[in-house]
């Protein structure tokens, strides 16, 4: 069982790495494409493409940084309430968020790929992108959370199962 954390821990780990390069690889093509923008829309014709692609970028951007967020635990919480429950409480607490948070990406996991499946044929109007693509950094992303999710779960309950042999 305990290879089974440690396994989801590092998978975890290792996701997470791969993002936030990818994160910086997105943000440096964010920049870039913006730059262009403004000096192509100043001293020559607008590029058609880029405000496009730059509004794609910032989408994956959004949703990859906000797992790379959710990995970290710095999401905006409210947690005076949490801080002040009693240990035992607090770990069906944080074992009852993990099992919400891992419903939501799945929930969102499923109906955004249902989505994908519907835009099969819509392509982007300036760039002639399938939309599948645009759409596809939710789904990566919702199955990143949902990873994160199961790690975290599991190191909490391997942190919980290890305090009861201790005892």
């Amino acid at each position: 069982m305990d290879i089974i954390f440690k396994t989801l821990d590092k998978l975890s780990i290792s996701v997470d790495w791969l993002v936030t390069r990818l994160v910086f690889v997105l943000m440096v093509g964010l920049v870039i494409t913006t730059t262009l923008q403004i000096i192509f829309r100043v001293f020559f014709d607008a590029l058609i493409w880029s405000e496009e692609l730059s509004r794609y970028l910032l989408v994956w951007i959004t949703f990859f940084a906000a797992t790379m967020a959710y990995k970290r635990g710095t999401h905006i919480v409210i947690n005076f309430a949490v801080n002040n429950l009693k240990a035992k409480i607090k770990i069906w607490f944080t074992t009852f968020q993990y099992l919400i948070s891992m419903i939501f990406f799945g929930v969102l996991l499923y109906y955004n790929w249902q989505m994908i499946q519907l835009q099969i044929f819509q392509i982007s109007p300036a760039m002639s992108l399938p939309m599948q693509y645009v759409y596809f950094g939710i789904t990566a992303s919702m199955g990143i959370m949902l990873i994160h999710a199961l790690a975290g779960l599991s190191m909490e309950f391997s942190s919980h199962v290890q305090k009861q042999v201790k005892k």
